[in-house]
């Protein structure tokens, strides 16, 4: 009598799950599975990192560009009640704000590049530096207000990153802000090589597109190549792979590299739609 009761109890709870609304299990008929495509043909071209190449790529200054998800800091001077922080101005407005880095107020930056910026309305900043931004507001905020001054900066950056993946203490992604990021930087600050299967001697960078990624190389075995890793600057969605000792022939090194490529781009076509 027991085992019967406990089989009743059992199909009853089953049941109701079919039955009863909020109930039901997700039905995964009309789920559409995400599959990377076989078919690209991937073309690298390898170019190795030199001290000429470190030259071509110092005669442009680094510039950071404002992008999605980035935290903006603006204040007009002597007008509080246009920052996040006038509280009354923002509750009866109901103004957008976001907490930036070191719990500073700020304007987040939607995923179309735009702020909504009190008394000019949306404001197109993405892909433009702060510069440019303080600029366009100025010129808008004449219209209100006499001379105004304005601070324009970014509290959080969160637009912009690298990745470090392969031999290194703890791969991830780096974060790029107004300060130039080096191949080195982004080493130590992703705990440096493993010194148990890291090879020195086959650093790459990855940029561009999936299908014809241009993969630059460092030998960083000698001193002297430790001044290029320090002077070659990485671009937002660099991928920085550090291989294994094992892979020794070019062939396998590829091998290596597009599983990595391809999991990141793919991740990143996903998330931006």
């Amino acid at each position: 009598m027991l085992v019967r009761v406990i089989i009743l109890i059992a199909f009853g709870l089953v049941s109701s799950c079919t039955i009863m609304p909020g109930w039901q299990n997700p039905s995964t008929s009309n789920m559409q599975r995400v599959v990377p495509s076989s078919d690209i043909h991937v073309e690298p071209t390898l170019i190795p990192i030199t001290p000429s190449l470190i030259k071509d790529q110092r005669l442009t200054s680094y510039i950071y560009y404002i992008a999605p998800a980035d935290v903006l800091n603006i204040r007009v001077w002597q007008h509080e009640e246009l920052s996040p922080k006038g509280l009354a101005f923002n509750q009866m407005n109901n103004l957008p704000s976001t907490q930036g880095a070191a719990g500073q107020d700020g304007y987040l930056v939607n995923a179309q590049g735009y702020i909504f910026y009190p008394l000019v309305g949306k404001v197109l900043v993405a892909n433009k530096t702060v510069d440019e931004v303080r600029h366009y507001l100025t010129q808008k905020l004449k219209q209100y207000l006499k001379n105004p001054q304005l601070n324009v900066r970014i509290a959080d950056f969160r637009g912009r990153k690298v990745y470090v993946v392969g031999e290194v203490m703890k791969p991830g992604f780096l974060p790029l802000n107004d300060q130039p990021l080096s191949i080195t930087d982004a080493l130590v600050l992703s705990g440096g090589l493993d010194p148990n299967a890291a090879d020195p001697s086959r650093i790459y960078v990855i940029r561009g597109r999936i299908d014809r990624p241009s993969i630059y190389w460092l030998n960083a075995k000698t001193p002297d190549s430790l001044l290029l890793a320090e002077h070659f600057n990485l671009k937002p969605g660099d991928i920085l792979y550090v291989s294994s000792a094992a892979a020794t022939r070019w062939n396998r090194v590829v091998n290596q590299l597009l599983p990595s490529i391809q999991t990141i781009w793919y991740t990143k076509s996903i998330i931006n739609g």
